[in-house]
Order: structure tokens, then C-alpha cells, then sequence
């Protein structure tokens, strides 16, 4: 019977060790498996933080926040041309009821605010437009500066009137101007006829549009012409920056290997850069020389989607431009 209670003994003191393994064994699986789960949030937290920290030095640049905003108006009217062109099975697409037409109303009409978001952002870029002026040395520089020097002249001149526009669009009541036009123009909205002058705040942001318009195409075609002769320079000198560093008094091969492929690297990025924004300028063009015409708003030279079209087209090329040119920074 003794024999019986210390072998019975014995196996529940195995049994009990075996439980207390299989318990230890289970807590450290679930503290692995948790450790496991901080892990991997910690690195989904530090890969969040990275993307943001990237996010916002890229969006530092006003000119990037511009370009973010012209993305997202255009796309948005394309979305609305896509939705506006939607069948219905039993309606009409003209019917205004239906769920595709307004879904098309709404894309349109906040592409419409993001606009004027831009209008707004526009009064930022008067002092950076007279900032890239250098009187002290216009006759100094060469002539892809000189042309540098002239497009910010045409900013200067651009700047101002698209808030003179913008102020008269969205402030009609107020006289910004004398305008003086004939009676007829007076029957527009927001009109005043006062001594046989005509405040007249909508014609008033049309002419001060059309004016900025055809300074933002000087800087345009000024730019393709720049970008040209700086395509030129760099055809007819390669490499210029890595031969006067071979020539100095450095006496490593290896260093001087080194610094040939970091500036033919930066020779390739800058030919690209200056592609893209010949592209992005040819597009530009046809848009801009249509809104600088008289009555580009009463009598359009070219249909509203088309100009759209190239719009978007030259927001899609700028946003993988000003991507490109942040990565390499």
C-alpha cells in the first residue's frame, strides 16, 4: 500500500511538472507573440513617422502645394466628365435627377472651390516673384539668367492683377477701379453707372485676368526658351563640373572616379528636369493664350475641355516632376 501511495504520489508530481511546463511553455509563446506584436507596430509607427516627415518637406515648398492643389482640381473634373458621361440604364444622362449627374454637379463645384483656393494662395507668390529679381547684377549674368531675371519681371506684373481679379469676382460690390466703359457694359451684374463711368467689377476681373494671363504666357514661352538654351549648354559641354574636378590638385583616382559619376548623375537629373518643364509649358501654352484673349470668357476661343484636358494633363507631368526633383534632394 506504501509502495502504491508513493508511486501515486509520483505521478501526480509529474502530472503537476508536466502542467507547469505546459503553462511556462504558454506564457512565453504569448509573451514571444506579444513582443511580435509591438515589434510590428513599432515599425509601422516608425514607417508612418518617415512618410510624414517626407510628406511635410515636401509640401514645405509653396510651389508643391500648388501643384497638389492643381492635381486634385483637375482630377476632379475629370472625374466629373466621367460620371457626366455615365449611362443610366431607362434615363436620359441629361436627366438632372439622377445619381451620376449630381455626383457630377458635386465633383464640378468643389474642383470650382479648390480654384479658388489657388486664387488665394496667389497672394504668397508676389514676394517670391521680387525676391528672384537682382537689379545689381542684370548685366553681369549670361543669357539663361538674364531670361530668369525677365520671367520674374512677368510674375511681378502677373501677381497682382490675378488678386485684382480675384478680389473684384468675389467682392463685386466694392469699386476696386473706375472702369470706364460704355453704358451697354453697365447692364452686367454688379454694375454701377455713375458720371458715364461704368464700375463694372465683373468686366473689371475679366480684363485684369486676361492681362495676367498674357504675362504668365510671356514667362511661359520666356521659360521654353530658357530651358532651351540650357539643354543646349549642357549638349555642347558634358561634364564640365567633373573635368575642372579632375584637374585639380586631388591626386585620388578612385575619389575622383567618385565625384565624375555623382555629377554625371546630376547632369542626367537636370536634362530630365528641364524636359519635364518644357513639356509642362508646351501645355501650358494653348490655356494660357486662351484666357489672355479679350473676351475669353464671353466668346472662348478654345471649349471648356480642352483646356481642362491640358490642364490636368500638365498637373499629372508637374506632380511627377516635383516628386522626382524631391527625391533626388
Amino acid at each position: 500500500m506504501r509502495e502504491r501511495g508513493q508511486m501515486s504520489q509520483q505521478i501526480d508530481d509529474n502530472h503537476i511538472d508536466k502542467n507547469a511546463e505546459i503553462i511556462h511553455t504558454q506564457d512565453k509563446q504569448e509573451e514571444t507573440g506579444s513582443d511580435d506584436i509591438i515589434i510590428t507596430c513599432n515599425k509601422r509607427y516608425s514607417n508612418l513617422k518617415y512618410f510624414l516627415s517626407k510628406y511635410l518637406q515636401f509640401i514645405q515648398n509653396p510651389y508643391r502645394q500648388d501643384s497638389i492643389l492643381k492635381t486634385v482640381q483637375y482630377s476632379l473634373w475629370f472625374l466629373s466628365k466621367f460620371y457626366r458621361n455615365k449611362a443610366v440604364p431607362g434615363k436620359s444622362n441629361t436627366n438632372t435627377n439622377s445619381t451620376p449627374h449630381r455626383i457630377a454637379e458635386a465633383l464640378l463645384k468643389l474642383s470650382k472651390e479648390i480654384s479658388w483656393a489657388r486664387y488665394v494662395l496667389r497672394f504668397f507668390g508676389l514676394p517670391v516673384a521680387i525676391n528672384g529679381v537682382d537689379l545689381s547684377r542684370l548685366g553681369l549674368e549670361n543669357n539663361s539668367k538674364r531670361l530668369g531675371q525677365a520671367m520674374s519681371w512677368s510674375m511681378i506684373a502677373y501677381f497682382p492683377l490675378e488678386h485684382l481679379a480675384y478680389l473684384c469676382w468675389k467682392a463685386p460690390s466694392v469699386n476696386w477701379l473706375s472702369y470706364a466703359t460704355s453704358n451697354n457694359a453697365c447692364q452686367n451684374v454688379g454694375s454701377i453707372d455713375t458720371d458715364g463711368y461704368c464700375h463694372s467689377s465683373s468686366r473689371l476681373a475679366s480684363t485684369a485676368s486676361a492681362w495676367s494671363c498674357r504675362f504668365w504666357l510671356t514667362y511661359l514661352l520666356l521659360d521654353i526658351f530658357r530651358c532651351t538654351l540650357a539643354l543646349r549648354e549642357l549638349k555642347q559641354n558634358p561634364h564640365q563640373t567633373s573635368q575642372a574636378n579632375l584637374t585639380s590638385s586631388d591626386s585620388n583616382k578612385n575619389r575622383s572616379n567618385k565625384i565624375m559619376q555623382i555629377d554625371e548623375d546630376k547632369e542626367v537629373v537636370t536634362i530630365r528636369t528641364e524636359h519635364l518643364q518644357v513639356v509642362r509649358n508646351i501645355l501650358y501654352v494653348l490655356p494660357a493664350l486662351h484666357w489672355s484673349l479679350p473676351n475669353w470668357d464671353s466668346q472662348p476661343w478654345l471649349p471648356d475641355d480642352i483646356v481642362s484636358g491640358l490642364c490636368w494633363l500638365e498637373s499629372m507631368v508637374g506632380l511627377f516632376q516635383g516628386v522626382r526633383n524631391f527625391q533626388q534632394t
